[in-house]
């Protein structure tokens, strides 16, 4: 009798130990489909246009050079000439406009659709006057080009041989930094390069960092998500190289063909 009742209890342990494998491996199963559901709609969402750019089929794109839509100043730093203010082109080098996007809706809508944007801080034209555009790192590396005639955005070669060029001048980043920024600072600016506290434009939409941060974007990407920049933070000696997501928005620099 006692063997009879340890039998039954062997056997639904047993029929428990099976039930229990086979849900766990079809839950594994379930999370394994929805991660890639989840990767297919991220890579979807980055290989298609908008709604509206559906509705209007892309038109293909026409190279060639029209004339910046304003003047820029320059440096010399080491070998290289960098545009001494920051990019505030509203089209592309072939001519194509450029969104606007001012909400965070329009903002996040534009990263979400890896589509080309910009803005001016706090959506402020005044602001801009001062600090150029905030684009989005898919209008830096749209194959139109953003970098006006005669120039080139600024690759990670070319941020880490600025670094090497304050090094061998014996100068640090207070020597970019404009005096509105950081104050009257004895070596402040001296390289004529103006940067400015001028923020940068998180990817929901929301902004932050004026007068505490000058952030330009590299034209090299780091990963799928995320693309090299360079920062000068307020009154820190040393520049910060490092990424963020493409979707967000930061200045941009030039340099001199």
């Amino acid at each position: 009798m006692k063997l009879t009742l340890d039998s039954k209890r062997i056997e639904g342990f047993l029929f428990f130990k099976h039930s229990l494998f086979y849900f766990k491996l079809l839950y594994l199963r379930m999370r394994i489909i929805s991660c890639l559901i989840l990767l297919s709609s991220l890579t979807f969402a980055c290989n298609n246009s908008t709604d509206e750019n559906k509705n209007n089929p892309t038109k293909p794109i026409v190279y060639k050079e029209v004339e910046p839509s304003q003047a820029y100043d320059s440096c010399q730093i080491g070998k290289q000439i960098w545009m001494a203010q920051n990019l505030n082109e509203p089209h592309f080098k072939n001519g194509d406009r450029i969104k606007q996007a001012k909400t965070n809706e329009e903002w996040k809508k534009a990263g979400n659709t890896c589509t080309p944007a910009w803005c001016y801080y706090n959506n402020d034209p005044k602001l801009g006057q001062k600090f150029g555009k905030l684009y989005n790192w898919y209008a830096v590396n749209d194959p139109r080009g953003l970098a006006p005639k005669g120039w080139s955005i600024a690759s990670n070669a070319n941020w880490l041989q600025l670094v090497q060029d304050l090094k061998k001048l014996d100068l640090d980043a207070f020597a970019l930094q404009h005096v509105t920024f950081i104050g009257n600072y004895p070596d402040a600016d001296v390289l004529h390069y103006h940067a400015y506290g001028s923020g940068y434009r998180k990817e929901s939409g929301n902004f932050s960092g004026i007068d505490e941060y000058a952030s330009y974007w590299s034209a090299d990407t780091a990963n799928t998500y995320s693309a090299n920049a360079f920062h000068l933070k307020k009154k820190q000696l040393d520049p910060l190289l490092g990424a963020y997501y493409k979707s967000g928005g930061f200045s941009v620099r030039c340099i001199k063909n």
